[in-house]
């Protein structure tokens, strides 16, 4: 996408070109792309800082990443280039090694993006599992380099015309067919038998909440290959939201921080500016929401501006059932797994808890039935052992996570889960000193990021009908909205949620057309 452009035109009835209401990293992009075009932009924040997801907090010299960690899509983000972010202090942290299984009998199996490696961590369990990954890993890469990849940065087609696109060559066929099954079902089709490999596999879209039984099988070769390449933000991950933050800044943009919109102006029919919680009227021939769509079309535009069919879908938008219960630690002295093979340790995930794929199922049945008062699966994270900026020398962050209900009774029991998250923990580690500790249940997420109503991290479920052409919904997935002049730019918008960088890439494109850049 071009980032240089003419200048603004003249508008006497507005101070600016476009507004952005919310300040996560979506609408940081679109504000940046669009300013760095020429646009006069303003965005809005309702926190006190922007970063939304990005969020790095510092207890006492410990920078802890509430949460958002992992940058699956970090390398291949237009605007890490686009909008010179390694200019602004940007940089990314690889770990050596994706994933490690800490298995309760003590052996470990160990993935990483160099497929042969991991095909013979895995042939410990299965040499025939082990030519299966091959095999699986190889049909992958094309589909994430012709496709996935891609389609992540440009408008979604609806359903038949990307499914023409993708019969015209064995891979696209191949992807196309996958995306009917589950990821039950992909392992199934390429014949994985060992319970303890398909536990592996199917933890890496399990981890996200993600149900294995759905038609989503088009995600694994996201959720596996880039997980298995994913990187750090050095220095935490607000470092990210911060290098955009100044990228758009200094081409003119304007951040009002600490200033919740309180409501989208319409008029004839058409948005034209906002509303503040002071009280304030800024106008200008565009907004471009990142909000959820109830908070969009609801709560801002108001129901009384909606037609009846795009009132039907908001008011059908699903949220997520599973969410991430963290524990968040700063500890004087090292942490060591004891567990496993000494390699872990350079993993950038480690997974305790479960051995089979039916312990995964049963485990993930049971936090779907609001069963699961005590921590029976963990992925840790030890970010200062790939970047030491993250604490003060001598000392470790943890970052411990477990998938969980948000429909729990988390102000009486967090305490006990997180203590039940450091006895899990601690039957594969040995831990220093801890000396800061944070507990974050679902509820704080969505305290935190009020957009991620019922802690729902990608700010609603991934499901058949709230995916590509569908998300939010055939009305708005392309960013414009049957509103005119409203954009909508955020993680509940195609592609989805994850730090993807996608809709606010494609909402700062789109409206880059709208006014003639």
């Amino acid at each position: 996408m071009a980032v240089t452009g003419k200048a603004a035109g003249e508008d006497g009835a507005s101070e600016f070109d476009a507004i952005v209401v919310g300040g996560g990293p979506n609408g940081l992009l679109a504000a940046s792309y669009l300013a760095r075009a020429g646009a006069r932009v303003v965005l809005f924040e309702r926190r006190i800082e922007t970063g939304g997801g990005l969020n790095t907090d510092e207890y006492f010299g410990f920078r802890f990443n509430l949460h958002a960690v992992y940058q699956m899509m970090a390398d291949v983000m237009p605007a890490l280039g686009d909008l010179e972010l390694e200019a602004f202090g940007l940089r990314y942290v690889r770990p050596p090694l994706g994933a490690a299984f800490l298995l309760p009998d003590g052996s470990s199996m160990l993935f990483g993006d160099d497929p042969v490696a991991t095909a013979g961590e895995i042939s410990k369990f299965s040499p025939g599992d082990a030519a299966r990954y091959r095999a699986m890993w190889d049909d992958f890469q094309p589909m994430l380099d012709r496709y996935l990849i891609p389609w992540t940065y440009e408008l979604p087609m609806p359903p038949l015309e990307q499914l023409e696109v993708m019969e015209q060559d064995d891979v696209g066929r191949s992807l196309a067919r996958i995306s009917e099954l589950s990821f039950v079902d992909v392992l199934d089709d390429y014949g994985f038998e060992d319970p303890t490999v398909r536990m592996a596999l199917l933890s890496f879209p399990a981890m996200w909440g993600l149900d294995l039984y759905e038609p989503l099988g088009f995600l694994f070769p996201l959720y596996l290959c880039r997980m298995l390449r994913a990187s750090l933000v050095k220095g935490g991950s607000h470092r990210l939201s911060s290098a955009i933050y100044r990228s758009f800044v200094k081409a003119g943009g304007v951040v009002r921080d600490a200033c919740p919109v309180t409501g989208i102006i319409i008029e004839d029919g058409a948005a034209t500016g906002v509303r503040t919680a002071a009280g304030e009227t800024v106008r200008a021939p565009l907004v471009i929401s990142t909000l959820n769509p109830e908070q969009t079309f609801i709560h801002m535009v108001g129901s009384d501006n909606l037609d009846e069919s795009l009132l039907s879908a908001v008011r059908a938008w699903e949220w997520e059932e599973r969410s991430l219960f963290g524990v968040h630690l700063g500890v004087r002295g090292d942490i060591t797994y004891t567990s496993g093979a000494p390699g872990a340790q350079d993993a950038l995930v480690a997974f305790m808890g479960l051995a089979t794929e039916d312990d995964l199922h049963a485990h993930l049945a049971r936090v779907d039935a609001g069963e699961c008062t005590t921590a029976e699966w963990l992925h840790v994270t030890v970010p200062t052992r790939f970047d030491a900026t993250q604490a003060s020398p001598g000392h470790h962050t943890i970052r411990i996570e477990s998938i969980a209900s948000y429909h729990m009774a988390w102000d009486e029991i967090t305490d006990s889960y997180a203590a039940s998250c450091l006895d899990l923990m601690r039957d594969h580690a040995d831990i220093g000193e801890i000396v800061v500790q944070r507990a974050c249940p679902p509820t704080d997420i969505e305290r935190r990021l009020t957009t991620m109503k019922h802690g729902s991290i990608k700010h609603g479920a991934y499901t058949p009908i709230q995916l590509g052409y569908l998300r939010p919904n055939d009305l708005c997935s392309r960013i414009e909205t049957p509103v005119p002049g409203l954009l909508v730019a955020g993680a509940s918008v195609y592609p989805g949620g994850m730090i993807l960088g996608g809709p606010g890439y494609l909402g700062a494109k789109v409206a880059m057309d709208i006014l003639g850049f």
